[in-house]
């Protein structure tokens, strides 16, 4: 199982001052990745013609970027938006799960192990995710971890920890169901998988930065999330928040993006 990831930093346009930062990624069982590509070459044909099939990537930030929105709303149509959801529905006929690590904590939140030794706790909340999703739906397959490449200082230590982390921790060697050693990649026009995760990506943090539009589209990805039962009977799903903690005005006005009015687990 590939699992591909892809990580944005963005300022909060409900709570005057936060930030943070959220670290995504899409699975996509690796005998079906050729499948996957062939298909998502055909919807970028089907909207934007030979071209952009060929030699464009999927970037979710111009997707659904402000002007597309606004565009939308004075011609009632988008290429864009009728794309990005064409390219949902695809993501969720394919039943690819999504995980997420959304981290509003300012010490954490850039995704960035600088002490080697010790691996971020965002990466641990993700890591036991995707480590039960495999052992429940993939109990014959391992999980690869696939990060987008950021520069070689980061995904050096970045590698480092995880790695460690695997190898000498209690908690990181119960996580038997993933390759010890992630991999980076560069996304471009044939990496289809981190374009993908570039996509879901820029959703979930559009959805948690506020932003007033792109709630079709978050209630769309969040079908793909996956969700598992512990021992106690509470559910768990493959989205993780990590909140500072808020005074009460505060958490009254931020958006909780899996439990905001009650409408999810």
């Amino acid at each position: 199982m590939l699992i591909f990831f892809d990580e944005t930093f963005r300022d909060s346009l409900s709570v005057e001052g936060a930030s943070f930062g959220a670290l995504c990624g899409i699975a996509i069982p690796e005998k079906e990745l050729h499948r996957v590509a062939t298909d998502v070459f055909q919807l970028k044909l089907k909207h934007f013609g030979s071209h952009f099939a060929r030699d464009c990537e999927i970037k979710g930030k111009d997707l659904l970027k402000n002007y597309v929105f606004r565009l939308a709303k004075r011609h009632g149509s988008s290429a864009n938006l009728t794309f990005a959801t064409d390219l949902l529905r695809y993501i969720h006929a394919k039943r690819l799960a999504v995980f997420g690590c959304i981290c509003f904590e300012k010490n954490l939140q850039k995704f960035r192990c600088e002490d080697m030794s010790a691996m971020d706790v965002s990466f641990r909340f993700l890591f036991e995710r995707i480590d039960m999703f495999m052992k429940i739906e993939y109990q014959e397959r391992l999980a690869k971890l696939v990060f987008d490449d950021r520069d070689y200082g980061i995904n050096q230590k970045n590698a480092h920890a995880i790695t460690n982390f695997f190898q000498r921790s209690s908690a990181g060697l119960s996580f038997n169901s993933i390759i010890q050693t992630p991999f980076f990649a560069i996304s471009q026009a044939q990496n289809i998988g981190l374009q993908l995760a570039d996509f879901v990506t820029t959703i979930i943090g559009l959805r948690f930065s506020s932003h007033p539009d792109i709630g079709p589209f978050w209630y769309m990805l969040k079908d793909t999330f996956y969700h598992y039962q512990l021992p106690n009977n509470r559910w768990v799903n493959s989205i993780k928040v990590m909140r500072p903690m808020l005074v009460a005005g505060e958490k009254k006005a931020a958006l909780d993006g899996l439990t905001a009015r009650g409408r999810d687990k």
